[in-house]
C-alpha cells in the first residue's frame, strides 16, 4: 500500500466528520411575515407561541430577523416589566367562630360588635350576654381584613392556616358586608388536604370578591368535615396586581399517558398536554366544562420526548356547583419551562376524563425589538438547528432603553410558511447525519484494514527475498 492511499483515506475520514459539524449559517425552514401596525425607530413584536413550536431551540436562539432582501435586521428580547417587587403581601385577618347555628329565622347571631367614631369603625367581641361560640364545634367564621386605604390594592385571596385534620375536604359559602348588618353573596368553594404518596396536597385558599369588603362570612357546609381553623391571611398578589406585560394564556386538551422509551408503564390515569412548544409557564389550572369535580393531582414536565418527566408540583383542582353558584381553585402559581405536561392523578380520587379535562397555562411569552432597518418588508425566521444566538443586549441595540421604550412601534406576526427548499436541505442533512456514523465506521475499518495489509506485506518482503537468491557454489 503506497502512502498515498493512506492519506486519502485520512482526508476521507476528516472529510466526514468536518461535515458533521460544519461550521455554515443553518438556513431556516420556517418564515413569518411581519406587520407594522404602529411605526416608529424602534418596533416592539410580541412572539406568539407558534414561535416556540418552530424554534429548533428552547431559548429561541435560531430565531432571525430579516428584510425583504434576506438582510440580517438586528434585534433583542425584552424583559417583562414590572412595576413593583414580585412577591406576594400578606395582612393578618382577625376571626372570630360563628355559633354552631343560626337562629330560627336564618340569620346568624353576631359574636361581634362594631362601635363608629366618625369615619373608623371599631370592632369588639360579643358582650357576655351571649355566651362565645367554640371554634371546635364552630359552624364558620366572622373574618374581619382590617381597615385599609383606598389606593391598598384589594385582597385576592384568604388563605386559612389549620392544625388539622391530616386528610379533609370542606366546602363553604362565602358573603361579604361592610358594616356587618347588609350581606351579598360572594360565591363558595372548598378547602381541603390530602396526604399523598408525593406530599401533602392542599388548597388553603378562599377566593375573594373583586370588590372591597371589611367583613367576610365563611360557613362551613358540613361543619363535621370542616378544619381546625387556628388563624388566616389575606393575600394580595402584587405581581398581577403591577403587571404590564401580562402573561398569554393557553387552553389545550390532554390525551392520556402512552408508554415511551423512557417510561414503559405510565402512572394510571396520567393526562399527556402538549403545549405545542417549549414555553416559560407561570400558572398552571385544570378545567372541567361542567359539573362537580375534585382532582388532586401530580404536576410533571419535560422539554423533549426522549427526556425523562421531572416533578413540577402538587394541587388540588376543583369545579364545584352548589345552589347555582359555580366556584373554582385558585390557579396554581409555578414557573416552569415545559412543552409537555404530565398530569397525574391521586389514585384515590380516580382517572381524570381527557374529553371533560383541560389545561390552561399562562405563558410569559418572549417580545423582541427591532429597528426599521433595511427593505420593508420584514420577516421572522425560525427552525435551524444548531444556530447559534443571533438576539443583542437590549440595552446594546436600544440606546436609552427604558426612555425609548415608552416610543416603540408595534407589529404582529403573522401565519408561518414553510421555505421548501430549506425543508429538503435539512431533510437532506438529517439522512446524511443518520448515515455519517455508518460511513465513518466504514472508511475507518477500511483503513485499519489496509494498513494491516501493508504491515502483512511488509514483513513477507524480506522472507521472499531470500527464497530467490541464486545457491552458493559447491565447495
Amino acid at each position: 500500500m503506497r502512502p498515498c492511499d493512506v492519506r486519502l483515506i485520512l482526508a476521507l475520514a476528516a472529510g466526514l466528520c468536518g461535515a458533521a459539524h460544519g461550521d455554515d449559517e443553518p438556513i431556516p425552514r420556517w418564515r413569518a411575515p411581519v406587520e407594522i401596525r404602529q411605526a416608529a425607530p424602534f418596533v416592539q413584536l410580541a412572539l406568539p407561541a407558534s414561535a416556540y413550536a418552530k424554534s429548533e431551540s428552547s431559548d429561541l436562539a435560531d430565531l432571525r430577523v430579516v428584510d425583504a432582501r434576506d438582510a440580517r435586521v438586528p434585534y433583542a428580547f425584552l424583559a417583562a416589566r414590572a412595576e413593583a417587587r414580585p412577591d406576594e403581601q400578606r395582612k393578618p385577618a382577625t376571626l372570630y367562630p360563628l355559633p354552631a347555628r343560626p337562629a330560627a329565622d336564618g340569620s346568624w347571631p353576631l359574636p361581634v360588635d362594631i362601635t363608629l367614631d366618625g369615619n373608623r369603625v371599631h370592632v369588639r367581641r360579643q358582650s357576655a350576654a351571649m355566651p362565645p361560640a367554640s371554634p371546635a364545634r364552630s359552624a364558620g367564621w366572622i373574618v374581619d381584613l382590617g381597615e385599609r386605604g383606598t389606593d391598598e390594592p384589594v385582597p385576592r385571596w384568604l388563605r386559612l392556616n389549620w392544625s388539622g385534620p391530616a386528610e379533609f375536604t370542606a366546602g363553604y359559602r362565602l358573603e361579604a358586608s361592610d358594616d356587618l348588618r347588609t350581606w351579598r353573596s360572594a360565591g363558595g368553594g372548598q378547602v381541603m388536604a390530602l396526604d399523598a404518596a408525593g406530599g401533602p396536597l392542599t388548597q388553603p385558599d378562599v377566593a375573594l370578591p373583586p370588590q372591597r369588603a371589611r367583613f367576610l362570612r365563611l360557613v362551613w357546609t358540613e361543619v363535621a368535615g370542616a378544619p381546625a381553623i387556628v388563624g388566616a391571611d389575606a393575600v394580595v398578589d402584587a405581581r398581577r396586581q403591577v403587571a404590564l406585560d401580562a402573561p398569554t394564556e393557553l387552553v389545550v386538551q390532554g390525551t392520556p399517558a402512552t408508554p415511551d422509551a423512557r417510561e414503559a408503564k405510565p402512572p394510571p390515569g396520567a393526562l399527556v398536554f402538549d403545549l405545542g412548544g417549549t414555553l416559560p409557564i407561570v400558572t398552571f389550572e385544570l378545567r372541567f366544562p361542567s359539573g362537580t369535580h375534585v382532582a388532586p393531582v401530580r404536576l410533571q414536565g419535560r422539554e423533549r420526548g426522549d427526556q425523562a418527566w421531572r416533578d413540577l408540583g402538587g394541587a388540588v383542582f376543583y369545579r364545584i356547583e352548589r345552589d347555582g353558584v359555580t366556584s373554582t381553585a385558585p390557579p396554581l402559581e409555578l414557573h416552569a419551562t415545559a412543552r409537555w405536561v404530565r398530569v397525574v392523578p391521586d389514585a384515590r380520587a380516580g382517572a381524570l376524563d381527557p374529553a371533560a379535562t383541560s389545561l390552561a397555562v399562562a405563558a410569559q411569552l418572549a417580545r423582541i425589538v427591532f429597528p426599521m432597518q433595511g427593505t420593508p418588508p420584514f420577516a421572522v425566521l425560525a427552525g435551524a438547528p444548531r444556530a447559534p444566538v443571533a438576539a443583542l443586549p437590549a440595552t446594546t441595540l436600544v440606546p436609552a432603553l427604558d426612555t425609548e421604550r415608552a416610543h416603540f412601534g408595534q407589529a404582529v406576526l403573522g401565519a408561518w410558511l414553510e421555505d421548501e427548499a430549506a425543508a429538503r436541505r435539512l431533510d437532506a442533512e438529517q439522512r446524511d447525519a443518520q448515515w455519517r456514523p455508518r460511513l465513518l465506521w466504514g472508511v475507518l475499518i477500511a483503513g485499519v484494514g489496509l494498513l494491516a495489509f501493508m504491515v502483512w506485506r511488509l514483513a513477507r518482503a524480506p522472507a521472499a527475498g531470500a527464497g530467490d537468491a541464486d545457491p552458493a557454489p559447491p565447495a
